[in-house]
């Protein structure tokens, strides 16, 4: 593990003061993030006069990374468990199945906007299980040159919204 933080951490001191691009890792002494499952970054599109994240990544995998994709798991608050699914069979969503009468505590669409928005503000990042300075520096140099530039995407950027998904099992009968 230690090894997969070196890495990691380098990545994000090689990307130190890029516009746009934030990190997502802990920065108190002792602490890590494990094997950095599924890291992302943080993404903020106001320093890239509004570039979208979408046409960001589109950019960085153009520069040979192919692991730069936008968002992240959809706000769960939406999914359809929280919603409508009665689990235990008991005539009503099971989120509401223990509840008073009346009391409805379910967050629809809109109820969590900052939460709601979060796949336009992040994004994958590759996952450097050793520390390879050469390998980690070339994939950090695609991520800044995209920021660096990014003026010359914004005329064929279309603005999509990141959607997301939800990134559960299924289970198998």
């Amino acid at each position: 593990m230690a090894e997969i933080d070196r890495a990691m951490n380098y990545f994000w001191d090689e990307l130190k003061g890029v516009p746009g691009l934030g990190d997502h890792r802990p920065t108190e002494a002792d602490t890590t993030k494990g094997g950095w499952y599924a890291a992302h970054g943080l993404y903020r599109a106001e320093e890239l006069g509004g570039l979208s994240i979408r046409r960001y990544c589109e950019a960085v995998r153009a520069e040979g990374v192919s692991a730069c994709n936008p968002g992240c798991n959809k706000a769960l608050h939406l999914h359809p468990l929280m919603h409508t699914v009665d689990i235990f069979g008991e005539g009503k969503p099971s989120i509401l199945a223990n509840l008073p009468e009346g009391i409805d505590c379910r967050q629809g669409p809109g109820s969590l906007p900052v939460s709601e928005a979060v796949q336009d503000r992040t994004y994958y990042i590759p996952w450097f299980k050793q520390f390879d300075k050469v390998a980690i520096g070339e994939h950090a140099a695609a991520f800044r040159k995209v920021a660096e530039n990014y003026e010359e995407l914004l005329a064929d950027d279309p603005g999509e919204k990141v959607e997301g998904g939800w990134f559960l099992t299924r289970r198998r009968s």
